[in-house]
């Protein structure tokens, strides 16, 4: 209670002190304005009367000095007056306002592992990167004996293939929603000194030291096999 009455109290005595400076600062300037009319008499007077005003001269120096007291006190008084106290509250008198809790940002998931694409595939197999290719999980394919008759025999039929445990001579992998076929690091070292024509690469002799897949091969279901719907391409040193 004594702490809420306290600053009550200075608020008041301050307003006291600036009501009694105001009474001041009004008798001040009434005796001001007082002076100044009678100052401006006397020289009207001391105007008209010459040598014979004198002693009105002597009143009207008087006059001006104590009218520049009073302007001077007027000038004190007004710098004297004291602002307004506003009434200060002790500390932890009053609770705080709650302050909001800013909420936690969720966790910003960690981007995807890009795909690779393709044309990575086919870099990793040139360079013989067997880490990437494992990564790409492939399946190895054989070409069908139905296919191998086929070729055998000259007829032109889109080259079958089909899934192996395990010594598959081709790699067939999903990639941008395509299914692709590459030969496995042994075939495409075979491909270096001989060019079979098993309907699944177009070769090219080029200026290089060993084989190079340029194009994966496109394949495409047929039942439970595959089938090759578009020729890749190999360049062979020649």
């Amino acid at each position: 209670m004594a702490l809420v009455l306290q600053p009550l109290f200075i608020g008041g005595l301050g307003l006291l002190f600036g009501l009694a400076a105001l009474a001041w600062a009004y008798v001040l300037a009434k005796r001001i304005g007082k002076l100044r009319y009678r100052l401006a008499n006397l020289e009207r007077q001391a105007s008209a009367r010459g040598q014979e005003g004198l002693g009105l001269t002597q009143e009207l120096s008087q006059l001006k000095a104590e009218l520049a007291q009073l302007r001077f006190s007027q000038g004190s008084q007004s710098a004297a007056v004291l602002p307004a106290v506003s009434p200060t509250v002790p500390p932890n008198t009053f609770p705080a306002p709650l302050q909001a809790v800013p909420r936690p940002e969720p966790p910003i998931p960690a981007p995807a592992a890009a795909e690779p694409g393709i044309d990575s595939l086919i870099a990793a197999i040139n360079r013989g990167d067997k880490v990437a290719i494992r990564e790409a999980s492939p399946a190895e394919l054989n070409i069908t004996r139905a296919s191998e008759d086929a070729i055998q025999m000259g007829r032109s039929l889109p080259t079958g293939l089909e899934v192996v445990s395990g010594g598959g001579s081709y790699l067939h992998v999903q990639l941008g929603g395509e299914d692709w076929l590459l030969p496995t690091e042994r075939t495409l070292e075979g491909f270096r000194t001989h060019q079979p024509a098993k309907g699944i690469f177009l070769f090219r002799p080029h200026a290089a030291a060993s084989a190079q897949v340029v194009q994966a091969a496109r394949l495409e279901t047929e039942g439970d096999q595959w089938r090759v719907s578009e020729l890749g391409e190999i360049h062979y040193p020649g």
